[in-house]
């Protein structure tokens, strides 16, 4: 997850009962930090800001499931912070901060040296976003290493997550280094073109049958942790 020749660090951190990762961006330069949906306990994650006397300005947040978000208020005990989402995930969590900035995608969010580009994923929840350093795509439960977010929690919509990983298929260098929000496959993160030969839910061109997926088969026939899967369905 380090290359040496680039600006930035990016550290992930286990956290939680449901396989949670957790990420800190730091700028080299200017030791500057990003943390990426802050939730259960960050003990671990304060220790490495110490350790590395990380000065953290920003919560990025992927989406607002109580899952990646129920550190909040805890965190911005100990740190005067942004809260970056999206418009849209603003509307569907309904909750009230004064220290919110909204992105809609596209947007970049400059720490210190390092850009870091929101990039707007609807299908999981309606203002689902991906955050992209570099090479890397930090993916939120939008997309796993060889799955993605469920669709049928509150706020999720098949059809757009049908779009959303069309888009990111087309438009993403295959190079791009995946890094889920949850580790819940066979390896932590993945190349783009892994995924676009592994990853069942890259192999569908119809609309309805990867809705039909989505919805009733993937449950019903995988367990995790998910693997590589040919586009012919076989392991």
């Amino acid at each position: 997850m380090q290359d040496l020749k680039q600006p930035f660090i990016i550290k992930a951190f286990d956290v939680g009962p449901m396989q949670n990762l957790v990420y800190v961006i730091s700028d080299k330069k200017t030791n500057f930090a990003a943390i990426v949906d802050p939730a259960w306990d960050l003990k671990e994650v304060y220790l490495y800001i110490n350790e590395n006397n990380l000065e953290l300005k920003n919560i990025l947040l992927t989406h607002s499931h109580n899952d990646h978000v129920n550190a909040i208020d805890q965190i911005l005990l100990k740190f005067d912070l942004s809260i970056h989402l999206n418009h849209k995930e603003k509307i569907f969590w309904n909750k009230s901060y004064d220290n919110f900035k909204i992105n809609y995608g596209g947007d970049i969010i400059n720490l210190g040296s390092t850009e870091i580009k929101s990039i707007y994923t609807p299908g999981h929840t309606p203002g689902s976003t991906c955050y992209q350093i570099g090479n890397n795509l930090i993916a939120g439960d939008t997309l796993f290493v060889f799955g993605c977010g469920r669709c049928d929690l509150h706020g999720g919509n098949p059809e757009e997550m049908f779009m959303t990983l069309k888009n990111l298929k087309s438009s993403l260098d295959e190079k791009t280094i995946i890094l889920p929000g949850h580790d819940y496959s066979v390896k932590r993160s993945s190349t783009m073109n892994e995924q676009k030969l592994g990853n069942p839910f890259f192999h569908f061109d119809n609309l309805d049958k990867f809705v039909e997926y989505r919805m009733s088969l993937h449950d019903k026939i995988r367990n995790t942790p998910y693997d590589f899967i040919k586009k012919n369905g076989s392991h």
